[in-house]
């Protein structure tokens, strides 16, 4: 079994590259080659940040490398109170919130014909499995090409779309494994809170990404 694992940043992937750790090169994007437990890994670490990246990335994790799951993980922002500074969560569903083509078909804004609904959901199957590792909060992440620094719009991403948290790259993960029918797990942790910006994201985000290798073989370790 082969595990492909996305982060957008390097920071997020520092945790998972050590000297055992492979680099090989495909295009412009890195990845490396290492053991998760008893399963094979590979982690895409892109050369810039956002969905068409991410999207990208995905797509050769799977093609390229054959993967049997995608898991990502990566920091995201708070859009509600409830959601501290380094806390753990799993993504439920997301929303693309970019989407619009309301005035050509009347379709709501976030949402693609080709899915069910607005929210689209991860991979069941992985989502308990990441549950019986650890019990962290479940989210909708609404996700686009904007980094989200006002409280104000953090409030009303949540109000539109009944979002928890925001970030750059889980549509572009999420859509390209569900077109290619490969699960997909995401697990975030949170760098900034509904009411920081940057700033805090900034003195954060280290921090926040310590853990994710730990986390990874815990939930691999029962697959």
């Amino acid at each position: 079994m082969v595990i492909g694992i996305f982060t957008a940043m390097r920071k997020e992937a520092a945790s998972f590259i050590g000297a055992d750790s492979v680099a090989e090169q495909v295009g412009d994007f890195t990845f490396y080659r290492f053991k998760l437990g008893d399963h094979s890994a590979v982690l895409c670490c892109p050369p810039y940040v956002g969905e068409i990246a991410a999207a990208a990335a995905t797509q050769l994790l799977i093609t390229h490398y054959k993967v049997n799951f995608v898991f990502n993980f990566g920091v995201v922002g708070a859009l509600t109170e409830q959601a501290a500074l380094r806390d753990f969560v799993y993504v439920r569903d997301v929303v693309h919130y970019d989407m619009d083509t309301s005035f050509v078909d009347g379709t709501p804004m976030g949402r693609y014909a080709c899915f069910d609904a607005t929210a689209v959901q991860t991979d069941e199957y992985l989502l308990n499995k990441a549950i019986a590792a650890h019990t962290y909060p479940l989210v909708r992440c609404a996700s686009a090409d904007k980094f989200v620094d006002s409280a104000e719009r953090k409030a009303a991403l949540h109000t539109d779309f009944g979002a928890d948290v925001c970030d750059m790259e889980s549509a572009g993960i999420l859509f390209t494994c569900n077109f290619n029918r490969v699960p997909c797990l995401l697990v975030k942790c949170i760098a900034d809170s509904v009411y920081g910006g940057y700033a805090e994201y900034k003195r954060t985000v280290n921090d926040a990404c310590r853990d994710f290798a730990e986390l990874a073989a815990q939930i691999a370790a029962d697959l």
